[in-house]
């Protein structure tokens, strides 16, 4: 019989585990689509979500945003602690918007010049692949490869620098 009891979940327990569930999906969509988390989005995404039953232990606006800022950060994700910089809660339309709150932070590391170094410093002929592939060592660079291709050929052009299609 004991060993049936243990078997039994416990209500809190069933609700923390809900809700760690709940921020997971949150924060790995963020990480998808925008690359940051918002503290006051995702508290009104989860709670909307969330719905707690009388019987849950009520959760502090705090202990939610510690709990979605460290699962950020453990998923390489910036997080904007702005609960209450926006006023009043948004509507449920703001909840479903495309474009976030708050723009990414910039990229901090200088990925033009960097792509400056790398072909100013050169002597041999190095192709394009070689190019973005160093540039994302050197900076640790998101950037799509397009985007850096498009980067790294006005560069190029600029310094007189010939660059081989192949890998």
């Amino acid at each position: 019989m004991a060993a049936k009891e243990a078997q039994v979940q416990e209500p809190k327990d069933v609700a923390a585990r809900r809700l760690s569930m709940i921020i997971e999906q949150y924060v790995e969509a963020r990480k998808r689509r925008f690359g940051f988390v918002s503290t006051d989005q995702a508290a009104r995404v989860i709670r909307r979500i969330l719905k707690p039953a009388p019987s849950d232990p009520a959760l502090s606006d705090r202990k939610l945003d510690d709990m979605v800022a460290a699962l950020a950060v453990k998923n390489g994700l910036p997080v904007f602690f702005d609960r209450g910089v926006r006023g009043p809660a948004g509507t449920e339309a703001d909840l479903n918007r495309k474009e976030p709150i708050m723009r990414a932070p910039t990229e901090t590391p200088d990925v033009a010049g960097a792509v400056d170094a790398i072909l100013s410093g050169q002597t041999a002929q190095l192709s394009m692949k070689a190019v973005i592939s160093l540039l994302r060592e050197r900076t640790g660079t998101k950037r799509s490869d397009a985007d850096l291709e498009g980067l790294i050929a006005k560069k190029a052009a600029v310094l007189h620098v010939h660059l081989s299609q192949s890998g």
